[in-house]
């Protein structure tokens, strides 16, 4: 190990143990379920800005999309940063007044208050499956780095970095995230931007020999297969993650509604700039690095370009992104078993025993994540496949709740159910075909005929 390399670790630890701190001080104000999930509700502009961009900018689009942009140019990763984008966009116009409105604390709130607890608690066991795969992702990406600086080997550093995140989860909350999502974000993009100009301007020759199809933003293909498969690639993170709580509980935790609603729009046009940025060094680093490894793409153009401090901080800022990401990540389906799982079960439970469940669940939710995080190896894989456990399962009876007055708790079961089953069928028979796509469909027509058959026979309540 030189001098340099150890260097990299003290500068890391140090970083990481600053977030940690942070997330021990933030502790002392959490007294409340509402004040571990959304903060209390107190985030000004630039926090609630800072920590909306940040919802997917670590792992995802940083790590796992500049390794898949390496391999498959822009077409590859559309979900991530493009559709993700839109996702908080979308998020902004129509999903913050609906939510705002009703000062609810998680997405499953909604379906309780729209339909009744009964309904709210189907949602919340077909909701928590996909999470345990995102946050394995976070900690995949958190042992990734953590590895290649480090040397350890990258099982023992997952399971290190396990222990760290859910050790700051059960901690901190949302409110140390809110802290340290601006500070991180304005390292990790001063560090891009360095490499950026710097290949941009030393490295010009090698770039213009890239093929421009690594570039293309729409199919060539004529196929209505190729722009099927666009298209379910936009609407993956687009729609599936529309209603997701990580997304929820950072929009929630402004103080009021016109920033939730500012915050998250602009959040979205800046992932689609900013997002670009590592995409481009991920095609880049083609040429560049012929040589590089996969996910650490990113990384190893850090090391040969940025001076040390830089690559510390930048290093620093990736790793502490991560666990604010995988933070929300483990708070979104522990906030549902402590907000709405529990209750369920104990009417007129406490907020010191809803608070004494979130917390527990955060170490349980942990534990198998981290049992995934060691089987897959790659980042974007697994991110993907949770995103569409969402689209194929939640998206259509969220949007159909929101928007059709005549959309009923039967239907919202069916288009959850039939969505995944169908995914899952058209997954194993039709592995090439635009399949998610076609699921969302499906679980759309779900939603749509079953409450049509359902509406006349409940009353106004039931529905």
């Amino acid at each position: 190990m030189d001098k340099i390399q150890i260097a990299i670790i003290l500068g890391i630890s140090i970083y990481v143990l600053v977030m940690i701190i942070i997330g021990l001080w933030a502790n002392k104000f959490i007294k409340t379920p509402v004040d571990y999930i959304i903060a209390g509700r107190r985030l000004s502009f630039p926090l609630s800005l800072g920590t909306i961009f940040a919802t997917w900018f670590g792992a995802e689009t940083v790590l796992g999309a500049s390794s898949t942009a390496n391999k498959e140019g822009i077409l590859g990763v559309i979900a991530d940063p493009f559709g993700a984008g839109l996702c908080l966009i979308i998020s902004g116009i129509f999903l913050v007044p609906a939510f705002y409105k009703l000062k609810i604390t998680t997405n499953i709130d909604y379906f309780e208050r729209r339909y009744n607890k009964h309904v709210g608690f189907i949602m919340t066991l077909i909701y928590l499956p996909p999470y345990i795969g995102w946050i394995g992702a976070q900690m995949l990406a958190f042992g990734t780095i953590f590895s290649h600086f480090t040397a350890l080997p990258i099982k023992l550093a997952i399971i290190i970095s396990a222990i760290i995140v859910v050790f700051y989860t059960y901690m901190g909350g949302l409110l140390a995230d809110a802290i340290t999502d601006f500070i991180q974000m304005f390292f990790i993009l001063l560090s891009l931007v360095v490499i950026f100009i710097i290949i941009l301007i030393n490295h010009n020759n090698e770039i213009s020999s890239i093929p421009k199809d690594m570039y293309s933003f729409f199919p060539k293909s004529t196929t209505s297969k190729d722009w099927l498969l666009y298209l379910e690639s936009w609407i993956i993170i687009g729609l599936g993650s529309l209603g997701g709580q990580d997304l929820v509980a950072r929009i929630l935790a402004a103080k009021n509604q016109n920033i939730a609603r500012s915050s998250s729009i602009l959040a979205g046009f800046l992932y689609w700039i900013l997002g670009l940025i590592p995409i481009l060094l991920g095609i880049w680093a083609a040429v560049i690095l012929p040589n590089n490894t996969g996910d650490a793409v990113i990384l190893e153009l850090a090391i040969k370009f940025l001076p040390l401090p830089l690559i510390i901080l930048f290093a620093g800022g990736i790793l502490s992104a991560i666990m604010s990401t995988v933070d929300t990540a483990l708070l979104a389906p522990a906030s549902l078993i402590g907000e709405n799982l529990f209750p369920y079960f104990k009417k007129n439970a406490t907020d010191k025993e809803k608070l004494f469940w979130c917390r527990i669940s955060v170490i349980i939710l942990g534990f198998f994540s981290l049992l995934l995080a060691l089987k897959f190896t790659s980042i974007y894989e697994l991110c993907l496949e949770s995103w569409t456990f969402l689209l194929t399962s939640f998206t259509a009876p969220l949007l159909f709740s929101l928007f059709w007055k005549k959309t009923t708790s039967y239907g919202v079961i069916a288009g959850a159910i039939l969505g995944f089953i169908s995914w899952v069928i058209l997954n194993f028979l039709f592995p090439t075909q635009p399949i998610k796509l076609f699921a969302f469909l499906i679980s759309c027509l779900s939603v749509f005929i079953t409450s049509l058959i359902t509406y006349k026979n409940l009353d106004a309540e039931t529905k």
